[in-house]
């Protein structure tokens, strides 16, 4: 019953955030007019967050319908009314890419041993390589957590696995509160860090402490029922040779920055690092990462900061998915519709 309750709770909380997100982004005026430009430009100003009309629409005058339909009203209402439908639809498309080349990665690999020893081999490389900064910590602070302060590992397995939830809250916080080229550049900057991550960890695999053998001292407690572990992280498509780099810290550093940086509220500033610290404390405490897993995650979002326009070549096939139903809705006025922000 436990276990199964645990399969359940992460997928409804994801649904109920979902929904907050969408009702306090709720349009109670659906009859604005938004001549909002394309232009990603960091000095717009933010008024409502207003959606942005594709580029392919822009120059292309659609005939108005003399009979309008029912139903496309209606969606077309609809989407004005929750425009933060979309973003949901964006998280979709971005998580379940990244999870699904990860899953595949690991199917490919299952059963191939050399494989599995070469990425035990680059954990003891760096082991090696720590050992000689002196920063191998990891597992002396794995066992003075267990031994010293056991009570608190299940909450250091809660906030391990609890990364998406957050990345969620995250998500609604930015697009209620930021102006939309900032939160434009955020979404992209998510996006590419994923694909950055999957090469490195397709080219350099490396497991994580707690796969290494005996005799280093490591302990896996996240994959086990006490750890927490649930059919959504512990299965056969779970690529578990995927220590470097680690995500789980460099996005929560990420967030963190963001929120310091942009975040309008000053108490949600000063509670921002927390957050990293909790991540930073947790992947090593439960021997998921190494140090230097979590260096080289925190260098992921700092290049994708600084190349996230390259999604932008993606633009054209985003154009051609929404134009078809920002087209076909049945308005007296063109400009009244509930379009996408642009990527």
């Amino acid at each position: 019953m436990v276990v199964a309750s645990k399969n359940v709770v992460e997928p409804v909380f994801i649904v109920l955030a979902f929904t907050v997100g969408c009702l306090i982004n709720r349009r109670r005026d659906t009859q604005i007019t938004y001549n909002e430009s394309l232009d990603d430009v960091e000095d717009q100003r933010y008024v409502d967050s207003p959606p942005l009309k594709p580029t392919l629409l822009q120059h292309i005058e659609r005939p108005v319908r003399k009979a309008p339909n029912l139903f496309f009203v209606l969606l077309s209402r609809f989407f004005n009314a929750f425009p933060f439908l979309i973003e949901i639809w964006y998280w979709n498309l971005t998580y379940w890419i990244y999870q699904g080349l990860r899953a595949v990665s690991a199917r490919a690999i299952a059963g191939n041993e050399p494989i599995f020893t070469r990425a035990r081999d680059h954990a003891i490389q760096i082991l090696t390589l720590e050992s000689f900064f002196g920063l191998d910590i990891e597992q002396h602070f794995q066992s003075y957590i267990m031994n010293q302060q056991p009570w608190l590992m299940p909450i250091l397995a809660k906030i391990y696995y609890s990364h998406i939830s957050i990345g969620i809250l995250f998500l609604i916080y930015i697009y209620t509160y930021l102006p939309p080229p900032t939160f434009q550049r955020i979404r992209r900057t998510i996006a590419i860090d994923n694909a950055i991550a999957f090469v490195i960890v397709t080219l350099w695999r490396c497991s994580p402490p707690r796969l290494l053998p005996q005799q280093y001292g490591f302990v896996d407690v996240l994959h086990s029922k006490a750890g927490g572990a649930n059919v959504w992280n512990n299965n056969r498509f779970q690529l578990t040779i995927a220590a470097m780099p680690s995500l789980h810290f460099g996005t929560s550093l990420f967030f963190a920055v963001c929120m310091c940086r942009f975040s309008p509220h000053r108490f949600i500033r000063i509670l921002a690092p927390l957050w990293p610290t909790a991540m930073l404390i947790t992947i090593v405490a439960t021997a998921n990462h190494f140090l230097t897993d979590a260096f080289i995650g925190a260098l992921v979002p700092l290049l994708g900061w600084r190349i996230n326009r390259v999604v932008l070549v993606l633009k054209p096939i985003q154009d051609y998915i929404f134009a078809p139903l920002i087209n076909r809705l049945d308005l007296v006025d063109s400009d009244v519709r509930a379009v996408p922000k642009t990527l």
